[in-house]
């Protein structure tokens, strides 16, 4: 299911800066501009404050480029003083995470690599060419692979679950660097008792550095 989730920024009555979130609907149909930007003017309009709109925040990606477009379609204030390209502020956080992936993957296609469901020796090699990261990202998904599994990492002295890295959730490449070192003993103890396919995964001293 497609949800939208819409915040609000502004500064109360008496000075307070205030960012609730005013709508939580789902997304019918395509997930265009055009079928959100009417979802976000029914929350405004509900609220009686389609004509205070002032700046938009979202990514970088085209649909919102769509978004701002078909908002400004919709003559916000009831007049075309509002040009929303002119009020779009780009996510600074999203600029951030493109950096940070492009320092990571260089021109690997990393969005086929971590939505890989099916896990072969030939995206583990991919991986691994990647560095320490990469072969932190393949012992989770093998300790993440059966409960049985993630059971035995427990046992080994797991203090917490590995946390698996994805393509579409920010932060969850640090997420999962951070869930290895915490259990460094028990991922070096788990890769030892697994070497016969874990065994061009061990990081080294070097790695752990």
């Amino acid at each position: 299911m497609a949800v939208l989730g819409v915040f609000a920024h502004f500064t109360s009555k008496v000075g307070i800066h205030m960012n609730p979130i005013i709508g939580l609907c789902s997304l019918e149909g395509s997930h265009t501009g055009s079928n959100m930007a009417e979802v976000i003017m029914e929350i405004l309009r509900e609220y009686g404050v389609e004509e205070k709109l002032g700046y938009i925040i979202g990514d970088n990606a085209t649909i919102n480029a769509s978004l701002v477009r078909a908002l400004g379609d919709e003559q916000v204030n009831g007049t075309d003083r509002y040009d929303a390209e002119d009020h779009w502020l780009c996510c600074v956080g999203h600029v951030l995470n493109l950096a940070v992936q492009a320092f990571w993957f260089g021109d690997v296609d990393h969005t086929r690599l971590q939505d890989t469901v099916i896990v072969t020796h030939d995206t583990m090699a991919e991986w691994r060419k990647m560095g320490p990261w990469g072969k932190a990202h393949n012992i989770t998904i093998y300790v993440l692979a059966f409960p049985q599994r993630r059971q035995e990492f427990k046992r080994l002295g797991g203090t917490t679950i590995l946390h698996r890295d994805n393509a579409t959730w920010w932060n969850t490449g640090y997420t999962m660097i951070q869930s290895i070192i915490r259990n460094r003993d028990a991922v070096e103890v788990f890769c030892q008792s697994h070497a016969d396919y874990l065994d061009s995964d061990r990081l080294s001293v070097d790695d752990w550095e």
